[in-house]
């Protein structure tokens, strides 16, 4: 399970800036065609769509959305169209992506990007980060309207331009604000009439689609700053291990990372430190295996892992025998079936002679997601080692994952969202956070926070 956070994902797939041909207009026939198609995947295929409208009320979604085509549209129009349709899923790891030939110039080039994100103060929204200096606003201030919408309505509205559930599809709304209010707003401009707190109005400039992108990496909290998908250093005695990626496409890459792993717990283990630390706060996922993998070199008892729910599905059978899998378990269910899997008990070996024997702490943070965040959990909940850090924003111990990918047939978007519900190893509950049994701030330097934690 990749890190694609609802809009790093459409930032990585629309960072190219060259000119491009002219975007492609589709009908109102094929416009309808790949809303139906969209409908049938995520009726058919996800997990649990139903899980914050009934079936009778998503339909209304998509009958809505059918009323709005009254036309020929481009790519991008489309797009705006049709992004809210996922937003009620509340699955972090759905999106769209799009191929950057197929955007607007408008949305590649020019400066229609508000220049600045937003956090709520008591009863009232103002200006968190600034993009760009160029501008009479100051962060602190209050943000009343823009272009005569009030604020609180036009978050609402962003809302529904991004993924996940209801509570961090508002944050990413605020922390997204101004990249977002333009695929929410009736049109594109460049300039935006700003009424603040004061009952003072301006005009401020826009800013262009290449400074969000640049900020949001910088802020994105995953990977950044790690060469290595997984490193040791010794800070006294204190051993630190980063670990920034679980991804690998094959079971030979598997292996050579388990090498890796196991050298560097051996390498804890012949220095002779009595604590360890394991940082994965800017882990964005990807083979679950590798946090079973690293429990292994720490832990030697037996320790649940996840539950899980998957929806059997004709499109993911076709999907995975275009991968030459053959699954005839998976098969044989009835379409629309639920296989459940209840926690498996998992065993570590006996005899590892890498095994660390110290004091285990795992940083978490808001770089924390899907498979990273699935081995934060199952240390969590087993106790297998102390959870420090804070607790993460964009994602959850329970979501929905095991990323299903296919195309719109005529827009050629492309749509993935998850067809497995992971269930932590203690069940639901109704916080579903993960929250570290010591709060620090894991964008410390590694001295600093072992300093912080041991003292």
């Amino acid at each position: 399970m990749k890190l694609y956070s609802t809009l790093l994902a459409l930032f990585i797939t629309t960072c190219c800036y060259a000119q491009s041909p002219t975007p492609q207009s589709l009908s109102p026939t094929q416009q309808k065609e790949d809303v139906e198609y969209l409908k049938k995947q995520l009726f058919d295929a996800h997990a649990d769509p139903f899980t914050e409208l009934s079936q009778k009320q998503y339909t209304q979604v998509f009958d809505s959305i059918e009323l709005k085509i009254k036309g020929p549209a481009d790519v991008t129009t489309f797009l705006k169209l049709i992004k809210p349709a996922i937003s009620w899923l509340s699955d972090e790891h759905a999106g769209f992506d799009i191929d950057t030939a197929k955007l607007s110039l408008e949305y590649k080039n020019a400066s229609i990007f508000l220049p600045f994100t937003l956090k709520k103060q008591g009863n009232v929204y103002v200006v968190d980060q600034l993009l760009s200096p160029n501008t009479a606003l100051k962060s602190g201030d209050t943000i009343l309207q823009v272009n005569n919408v009030p604020v609180a309505k036009l978050i609402n509205r962003c809302t529904h331009y991004t993924t996940g559930f209801p509570g961090q599809r508002y944050q990413t709304a605020l922390a997204q604000f101004g990249y977002l209010y333009t695929w929410c707003a009736d049109s594109a401009t460049q300039h935006f009439s700003i009424r603040t707190g004061k009952n003072k109005g301006m005009i401020i400039n826009g800013t262009n689609f290449k400074t969000w992108y640049n900020y949001r990496i910088s802020h994105a909290g995953s990977g950044q700053d790690c060469p290595q998908m997984i490193s040791y250093t010794r800070f006294g005695n204190a051993g630190y291990i980063n670990s920034c990626s679980f991804i690998t496409h094959n079971y030979k890459q598997v292996d050579s990372l388990k090498k890796v792993i196991d050298s560097l717990f051996a390498q804890a283990k012949n220095d002779g430190v009595k604590y360890l630390f394991i940082d994965i706060s800017k882990n964005g996922g990807g083979n679950s295996q590798i946090g079973d993998i690293m429990i292994n070199d720490f832990y030697a008892k037996t320790y649940l892992g996840y539950q899980c729910n998957w929806k059997r599905s004709d499109e993911y059978l076709r999907l995975i025998k275009s991968w030459g899998i053959t699954d005839s378990s998976y098969a044989a269910k009835p379409a629309g079936s639920i296989i459940h899997f209840d926690a498996e008990q998992n065993s570590p070996s006996i005899d590892n002679p890498n095994r660390f024997n110290g004091k285990v702490y795992v940083i978490v943070g808001n770089g924390t997601f899907s498979s990273a965040m699935m081995f934060a959990t199952i240390v969590k909940d087993n106790h297998i080692a102390t959870l420090i850090g804070q607790t993460p924003e964009n994602g959850h111990p329970d979501h929905f994952g095991e990323v299903y990918n296919t195309t719109l047939p005529n827009s050629k978007i492309s749509l993935r969202f998850g067809v497995k519900e992971w269930i932590r190893p203690a069940g639901k509950i109704a916080d579903n956070n993960l929250r570290p049994d010591i709060t620090i701030d894991p964008n410390k330097t590694p001295e600093e926070i072992i300093e912080q934690v041991i003292k």
